[in-house]
């Protein structure tokens, strides 16, 4: 059975709105004036004789309804006892001839074709024993016979008519006017008559017998200086006595919904703005408001995050955007062929716009939270659906159709951020009004699936469902909202703006490829196939050319941007406040390190809220630093220092790898910024300089092991940011002091630090110079074209070419490794010697310095060395200075002597004549390093001599790794081998395993070798022994056959 109203219930549905418009009828006495029409809801009922002769008077007869015609007003001020009679017949006159003139009909015989003459109820009033004429009290009744009685071709034309007439009449009465107020509280009520027949004829059309009702929401979307044009007051008035007659929803929802409709279609490029101006209209009234969020369309329980933006009676505004396709084909058809000026002007149309529609976006949702309890609840659950649809922006790989479009998010983002500017203040006064235990309150955002930043699935279950009571402040529902909807809205936006550019870089490259290939082609049965192909690679890449000018409208918005920066920065600083013990920072400034635990506040937080911050950071700093030089970063530096040193807060160490990347974004030199927009801050804020050298030591220690598959190459990504920061931080020499501080509080740290450099430092040039040997070889091979067939050369320029990438990258990272080194060993020369690093260090300088300068440092010979950031005298240069900087430690004397396989001192004669020659090295310098190379020959040629006395050492008492005398042996608890502690220190340093089985390995467990040891000082001690007494009796016998002149004695 149809759910459809039979029309026995429409009559009484008609019926019933009649008497609410009806009500009982005010009785206005000629000797007084009327007053608060407007708001008057009381009346008298007219007399039955009158009711009974008109269908509708029975209806009008029940008082307990709601009336169109105001209640009686309130009473006038005194009027004089005596009052001339002229004066009425004046006032009375006025009233007759202004509401004929207005609505077209009379009580009276009608001189004009254009007057209808209501003979019926002219005799009705007769009887009644009244004055047949149009007044305030026989208006409405004229009206409803006007209207339903007498053919009218639009009774809602002909009402708006009338209202406009009583408004142009209202304006003509003077303020002298002695009788004002009661020709104004005529006017009044006459179009509030007027508004509420207006509601019943949109509403219900067959009461005036109209086949279709008024399309209002086509009326109202007319322009407003047209004459169709409805006035937001007629409109407003309308409104009110719908909610007076509990009709509201029946008239205002079909509006709404065919707004929604109408602009379900439309793009930036077409004519929207009618449609959010009527919406601002309608929303600025509370009733809308309420109704609107009521609406089952509102947010449908099967809404998906495709159809959210489409199906939804706000979606279609939502996702007006410049990031459109179509935008994008209108405002930058043939990018390539457009001015970077027109471009530009373009996006800065697109721009202001933008800023108008999220504006009215505002507005909107600002009306609906503050209409009442219960739309702000729904406004919310919409803001929360947004998100919750939408985990898939953030995939590695977006699959279409299923998320919503970066237009509709970021409009949400920046809906969310106007909401959220009332507590983003400079002072951060209002950080308390935070809830930390929001997910124990709420489920309204779905995390479920998001990684946290300390936990895992099972124990944020197990903490979740351990519900805390209390509903969770509005601000705190929008802040953890707006986190939201920053990672997976704009945050999803920047992730797609990046892949766009790659993608047309890789377009670009195809392109150039086909273009390359297409004039080999020009003659053969190919060429329309491939000419078809490079049009359309041309095609795709304008387009998404296009729409990359569309997405940078809304991404490099300085206005827009700054606002969720600084909603960041407060993200950034509750962050802190949360992990604070006393929680009062910023008021108080954070101590740290941080204590353990990890508060459950922060453990269990979404990953995001950190990613949010970092990537937002880094993909400003790279693709507008501009703006971020506008802003203050004591908040953003503080949350760096905060979390990376106390590091064991963040589990994921690609986040905190994060930090430490938007850190040297932030220190690269910019036009008029020679130390980035961090770098001013890091060396000046006590804070900073109180932690960052020791937390970037640290980090540095702690990428070693990532866990993951590619850590072995993500850590010198991460350590090159390192050096960056460093370099930049060097020039301070308190940051210098803090290096030497380091290297003495705490020396195992330390030397792990140094080892790991070394590491680096010893990788990187060896596979660096490996390449370019590979490199010099390859173009000498492709040099000679007669010598290779066509395949063997593709596969030699494949080869070179990768090589080029690697040499390039390979290089890069070493020669800001070297540089580290440098500074480092310049600063603090004693740390880089202990018995631990000592060796490795010296044998890596002087291989390296052998492949510089030695026999074989021609095959480093490369076409454009610079192409990959080789300058081989200023890498020797470096080295030298290392040698330098610790020529005066006599433990790295001895340990360049004992590197057997690459030290020699011609060597480091050749590098001093190429320093020399080249004018990389002062004088001074020169003969330093020849002295350095001079001390370290003596002291070998006193090693061998030493290792001579021993003779044959037993293989017992060498190291099983260096295969030198043990000077301090240990055993290994798992292996039972035992080895030098010195060599077991520096293999713990890169790797926590005992060498020889790989079971896990601490240097506290080795346990020291007694035995051994005593036996390799005996075996040392009579070895000394029998070499002093070898050279004793060398001695006795040299002097024995010395006469006594002094003569040798050659011989019987």
């Amino acid at each position: 059975m149809s759910d459809s109203p039979q029309p026995d219930d429409l009559e009484t549905i008609r019926r019933k709105r009649l008497a609410k418009l009806q009500g009982s009828k005010t009785e206005l006495g000629r000797s007084t004036s009327v007053a608060s029409a407007v708001s008057s809801t009381s009346s008298t009922p007219s007399t039955p004789t009158a009711q009974a002769e008109n269908p509708f008077s029975a209806i009008a007869s029940e008082t307990n309804k709601i009336n169109i015609i105001a209640a009686k007003p309130a009473s006038p001020p005194p009027q004089p006892v005596v009052k001339p009679v002229q004066k009425a017949i004046e006032f009375s006159v006025w009233e007759d001839t202004t509401l004929t003139k207005v609505f077209k009909l009379t009580l009276s015989d009608a001189d004009s074709d254009d007057v209808i003459y209501l003979e019926s109820l002219a005799s009705e009033i007769k009887r009644e024993g009244a004055d047949p004429k149009l007044s305030l009290e026989t208006l409405d009744r004229a009206l409803l016979m006007r209207l339903t009685e007498l053919p009218i071709e639009s009774p809602f034309d002909y009402l708006l008519s009338c209202w406009r007439q009583l408004e142009a009449v209202r304006r003509t009465i003077r303020a002298t006017d002695p009788d004002r107020s009661k020709k104004n509280a005529v006017l009044t009520e006459a179009r509030r008559l007027c508004s509420g027949y207006s509601v019943l004829a949109v509403s219900i059309p067959d009461m005036f017998g109209m086949e279709q009702g008024v399309d209002l929401a086509e009326l109202l979307l007319e322009k407003p200086d047209t004459p169709k044009a409805i006035p937001a007051e007629f409109v407003a008035t309308m409104i009110q006595r719908a909610v007076e007659d509990e009709t509201l929803e029946d008239f205002i929802i079909p509006v709404l919904d065919k707004l929604s409709a109408g602009l379900r279609t439309m793009t930036m490029a077409s004519n929207y703005q009618p449609y959010f101006r009527v919406m601002r209209m309608l929303i600025s009234l509370k009733p809308v408001a309420a109704a609107l969020a009521a609406m089952p369309s509102f947010l449908p329980p099967d809404v998906t995050a495709v159809t959210i933006e489409l199906n939804t009676v706000l979606g279609p505004f939502f996702k007006i955007s410049p990031v459109d396709s179509k935008v994008a084909g209108v405002y930058f058809s043939n990018p390539k062929e457009r001015t970077a000026s027109d471009i530009k002007s373009a996006i800065s149309g697109l721009r202001t716009e933008l800023g108008w529609i999220q504006d009215e976006l505002s507005f909107i949702v600002d009306k609906i939270v503050r209409a009442s309890t219960e739309s702000r609840e729904r406004m919310l659950q919409f803001l929360a659906k947004t998100v919750n649809l939408n985990h898939k922006r953030r995939a590695l790989q977006i699959v279409p159709g299923t998320v919503s479009s970066d237009a509709f998010m970021l409009n949400v983002t920046a809906v969310l951020n106007r909401l959220c500017e009332p507590f983003v203040d400079a002072t951060f006064s209002k950080l308390d009004k935070i809830d930390p235990l929001y997910y124990k309150k709420s489920d309204r955002i779905d995390i479920k699936e998001e990684v946290k930043l300390d936990a895992d699935q099972q124990s944020f279950d197990k903490y979740i469902a351990e519900r805390v009571d209390g509903t969770p402040n509005f601000i705190s529902e929008v802040f953890f909202l707006n986190v939201a909807s920053h990672y997976y809205g704009l945050g999803g936006a920047m992730h797609i703006q990046t892949q766009l550019a790659n993608d047309i870089k890789d377009m670009e490259k195809h392109l150039q490829r086909l273009e390359e290939e297409q004039r080999n082609w020009i003659n053969s049965p190919q060429a329309a196939m491939l000419t078809n192909t490079v049009n359309r690679v041309r095609k795709q890449l304008d387009s998404a050319v296009a729409f990359q000018h569309t997405l940078n409208a809304p991404l490099q918005d300085r206005m827009s941007m700054s606002r969720s920066f600084a909603f960041l920065m407060t993200v950034a600083t509750w962050l802190v406040r949360v992990v604070d013990p006393a929680h009062t920072h910023p008021q108080k400034h954070i101590k740290l390190p941080l204590t353990e635990p990890v508060p459950d506040t922060f453990r269990y937080l979404p990953e995001y809220f950190v990613e949010n911050i970092t990537g937002f950071v880094i993909y400003f700093s790279r693709h507008y630093p501009q703006m971020m030089f506008e802003q203050t970063h004591v908040e953003l530096v503080t949350f760096a220092i905060t979390f990376l040193r106390t590091s064991s807060y963040i589990k994921n160490p690609y986040s905190k790898a994060k930090i430490i990347e938007f850190l040297f974004y932030g220190t690269l030199s910019q036009p008029g910024h020679k130390n980035g927009f961090l770098g001013d801050t890091l060396i000046t804020l006590p804070f900073a300089i109180e932690h960052l050298f020791h937390l970037l030591m640290s980090f540095y220690i702690e990428i070693e092991s990532t866990g993951a598959s590619s850590q072995f190459y993500d850590k010198f990504n991460i350590r090159y940011y390192i050096s960056q920061i460093v370099k930049c931080i060097w020039e301070m020499p308190i940051f210098r002091d803090k290096l030497e501080q380091e290297s003495k509080v705490d020396v195992e740290f330390f030397v792990r630090f140094v080892a790991l450099l070394l590491n680096d430092v010893t990788y990187l040039l060896d596979e660096s110079l490996s390449k370019l040997a590979d490199i010099h070889k390859y173009q000498g091979e492709l040099a000679d074209r007669s010598q290779l067939s066509q395949q063997d050369r593709t596969e030699r320029e494949q080869n070179l070419s990768g090589a080029e990438r690697q040499a390039s990258s390979y290089m890069s990272l070493a020669n800001e490794t070297v540089a580290m080194l440098k500074l480092f060993t310049k600063a603090v020369p004693a740390a880089f010697v202990t018995a631990e690093i000592v060796d490795r260090l010296a044998a890596m300088l002087d291989y390296n310095l052998d492949a510089l300068v030695g026999p074989k440092c021609t095959g480093l010979k490369v076409k454009d060395p610079q192409k990959y950031h080789f300058n081989p005298r200023e890498l020797l240069s470096d080295i030298a200075d290392v040698y330098l900087n610790l020529s005066a430690q006599s433990a790295f004397v001895h340990a360049v002597a004992r590197d057997g396989r690459s030290y020699r001192r011609e060597i480091f004669i050749r590098a001093a004549g190429i320093l020399s020659k080249y004018g990389v090295k002062s004088g001074a310098d020169i003969s330093a390093l020849t002295r350095f190379a001079d001390r370290a020959e003596a002291t070998k040629v006193a090693d061998e001599e030493g290792e001579e006395e021993l003779g044959e050492i037993p293989d017992e008492f060498l190291d099983p790794l260096m295969y030198t005398l043990m000077e301090d042996p240990v055993i290994l608890p798992s292996s039972r081998v035992s080895i030098d502690l010195s060599t077991i220190k520096s293999h713990l340093l890169s790797d926590s395993t005992d060498p020889f089985n790989r079971v896990p390995l601490k240097l506290e467990d080795v346990v020291p070798d007694v035995e051994l040891k005593a036996q390799i000082e005996e075996f040392r001690a009579a070895k000394r022994k029998s070499a002093r007494d070898a050279r004793l009796a060398a001695a006795t016998a040299a002097a024995a056959i010395v006469d006594q002149d002094g003569d040798i004695k050659m011989g019987e």
